[in-house]
């Protein structure tokens, strides 16, 4: 059993890594000396140690001469992720690390009508700037990005990867991998806002110990997967036909948005246990710094919110996914006519975002929606303290 448990603690340059793939690749290979991994007795407990390889960079400067913030994670020797989000929309996009490019750091935005097809290539350098070139749209524009963290939370990182063969002595056996990272809060506010945003990260009936925090996902996994052990046919083992018992999981928090006083988090969780694809989806929570609390709706929109939200998401849906107006959202796209606004949204200084995970109100082929409403569209129902002034 190899465990890969990763801290990051750079002075004013603090976040988190995440080796999603590239840990589940590794994690029952010798560990390399750049992976700083250890074997241990699965009857022994693991102490997280020091690793100065990942890190999360706030990069601020332009695109196309328009201001961006750029929300940059490394989360391994040659894996990144990150979002950003164009100032004066307020719109955070995800980026993907377009990892084939072994010359440039190439991410390609996600979630966006143009899908793949906008990209960024660039050079990160060590003091925190990131230049190149956006493309898309049959464009390209210069953008040059640097470290900047003005009114940003500090944050640590701890990252665990674990794996467990299904039947030890059989060297056919399936394997479960899973993997999991935590963000701690540790400068950048005051302690009543910190400590805010430590009960917004620490989940129900888990100590707020990031220690902790981190090995749940892992464990609660792997204590799933080692209690299918029974319901396997060994014959299917002898055939080779156990590869629908390889399963895996990969758990991340990401940041969003981080500018006082408001600062949000992607809590993503993919997971194969057998069948024809895996299961993913991401659940968002935004704390208010002021306020010192996560916010719900009720704190950022006025009483009879509903309904106005409802329609500002079903035009925000249909410009996405260029719906014509009168063409019903339950033809072929939506399980239902309406959209209702959930309890798994952010917010930003320019608006609000839902996310809607893979079946929650459409097919898993549309895969998981997000949509942002302006808070210009639905501005009488909007708390004051949340428009921008």
């Amino acid at each position: 059993m190899v465990i890969y448990i990763c801290f990051k603690c750079d002075l004013m340059r603090i976040f988190y890594g995440f080796f999603a793939l590239l840990t589940i690749l590794t994690a029952c290979q010798p560990a390399t000396p750049g992976q700083q991994a250890s074997v241990q007795d699965s009857t022994r407990t693991t102490t997280p140690k020091p690793a100065p390889a990942v890190y999360y960079k706030r990069l601020k400067g332009t695109v196309a001469s328009q201001p961006v913030t750029m929300h940059l994670i490394k989360r391994g020797p040659a894996a990144f992720e990150g979002w950003y989000a164009y100032d004066k929309q307020g719109i955070p996009i995800q980026l993907f690390h377009n990892t084939e490019d072994t010359v440039q750091l190439s991410f390609s935005e996600w979630g966006t009508p143009e899908g793949g097809d906008n990209t960024f290539k660039g050079t990160l350098t060590d003091d925190g700037a990131y230049k190149g070139t956006w493309s898309g749209n049959n464009k390209t524009f210069d953008f040059d990005l640097k470290e900047e963290l003005t009114g940003a939370v500090l944050f640590d990182v701890f990252t665990i990867s674990d794996s467990a063969l299904l039947f030890p002595a059989n060297p056919k056996s399936p394997l479960g991998v899973a993997s999991s990272t935590a963000v701690w809060p540790v400068g950048g506010a005051d302690e009543a806002a910190l400590a805010a945003v430590r009960k917004a990260l620490t989940p129900k009936d888990v100590p707020e110990d990031p220690e902790q925090i981190v090995r749940q996902p892992v464990a609660s996994f792997l204590h799933e997967y080692n209690a299918t052990h029974d319901e396997v046919d060994t014959n299917d083992l002898k055939k080779g036909a156990g590869a629908s018992w390889n399963w895996d999981a990969q758990h991340s928090v990401r940041i969003v948005w981080n500018a006082y006083p408001l600062v949000a988090f992607e809590i993503s969780d993919y997971a194969y246990t057998g069948g024809a694809h895996g299961n993913h989806g991401s659940s968002f929570t935004v704390v208010d710094l002021a306020r010192k609390k996560q916010l719900g709706l009720d704190d950022v929109f006025k009483p009879g919110y509903k309904a106005v939200l409802g329609t500002a998401l079903e035009n925000s849906f249909r410009k996405k996914y260029n719906v014509p107006a009168g063409e019903p959202l339950d033809k072929q796209y939506l399980f239902d006519k309406h959209i209702a606004p959930n309890d798994n949204f952010f917010v930003t200084d320019k608006g609000v975002v839902f996310c809607y995970t893979p079946y929650e109100i459409a097919a898993y082929a549309l895969g998981q929606i997000t949509l942002f409403v302006p808070f210009g569209d639905v501005k009488t129902h909007v708390n004051e303290a949340y428009l921008t002034k």
